[in-house]
């Protein structure tokens, strides 16, 4: 049996509409990587089989099924042998406990994430690789999810690549620079047995990468990897709702969550709900502004 250098989780819930896409986007970036000759020498990719997990968390809407007739010839190429496209059928648990599914049975060396309405963009996943190849002590990559770039002052530059920084706990609380489609991580933090806070289907993205933050090196590449199908608007990660005050109650329990169990300062706690206050008061008057545009 052949080793999986990479391992890609997607959870699918009522996503019959950009199921295709999503899985497609994955599948020839990985595709892409299987081309690219200095990781494939890197990584003797020769030896290796890549996989897709598509979690179902319980869809009524045709994406069961729609999954179960799927198979890797009907992306790419057709030359695919080493990209092998599993799925699991969940009871409706939410994003965060079928995300943790796939977790729990991926065998890649590297771990990566998409949501089942986002897409990763051409040579994204190249690219991560490469500068997590060149920074050796880095455990996780991740990127900009829609913008092109963020303005994100005081972080600590990583080599000579203009746009890569490494982020610390802090730098997380309050720039939000983590996201789920742009995130590729070494198989040693999952083996740690960091997972998603299993109950949480809101926002639950947050306290999973604050655990990873706070106890590994992490890179952000201030670039655009990944975009959303369907041009949704994004509150947090919680790519299945879009509703906001629930968003807000689990980005709360995450900060709770982070100050009691990963040493984040009494200080730091206290400006970091204000700022969370503030951006979602932001997210509000957006919304109302959208829909009032609308009619």
């Amino acid at each position: 049996m052949k080793k999986v250098f990479l391992s890609v989780v997607i959870p699918f819930y009522n996503s019959n509409r950009t199921a295709r896409e999503s899985i497609s986007s994955v599948f020839s970036e990985i595709e892409n990587l299987y081309q690219d000759k200095k990781l494939v020498k890197t990584y003797s990719l020769e030896d290796t089989i890549s996989e897709i997990i598509c979690c179902n968390d319980g869809s009524t809407d045709g994406t069961a099924e729609y999954l179960d007739g799927i198979s890797s010839a009907d992306f790419g190429s057709g030359e695919n042998s080493f990209i092998e496209i599993k799925v699991m059928h969940l009871k409706n648990g939410g994003v965060a406990s079928a995300r943790n599914a796939g977790l729990d049975v991926c065998r890649g060396e590297f771990i990566a994430f998409n949501d089942s309405d986002d897409m990763w963009l051409k040579d994204s996943l190249v690219k991560r690789l490469s500068l997590l190849t060149e920074e050796p002590n880095a455990d996780l990559i991740t990127a900009n999810h829609e913008k092109e770039s963020q303005r994100i002052p005081r972080l600590a530059k990583a080599n000579s690549h203009v746009n890569l920084f490494y982020i610390s706990l802090k730098d997380e609380i309050f720039k939000n620079c983590y996201t789920i489609p742009n995130s590729i991580m070494k198989r040693r933090i999952i083996d740690a047995g960091i997972r998603f806070k299993d109950g949480m289907r809101y926002s639950e993205e947050i306290y999973f990468f604050n655990q990873i933050v706070s106890k590994y090196k992490c890179l952000f590449l201030n670039e655009l990897m990944s975009k959303s199908i369907m041009n949704k608007e994004r509150y947090g990660e919680a790519s299945l709702s879009r509703n906001f005050a629930e968003m807000k109650k689990g980005e709360i329990k995450s900060l709770k969550l982070t100050y009691k169990e990963l040493g984040l300062s009494s200080s730091d706690y206290l400006a970091a709900r204000i700022c969370s206050a503030i951006r979602y008061l932001k997210r509000v008057l957006s919304d109302a502004k959208r829909k009032a545009s609308a009619n």
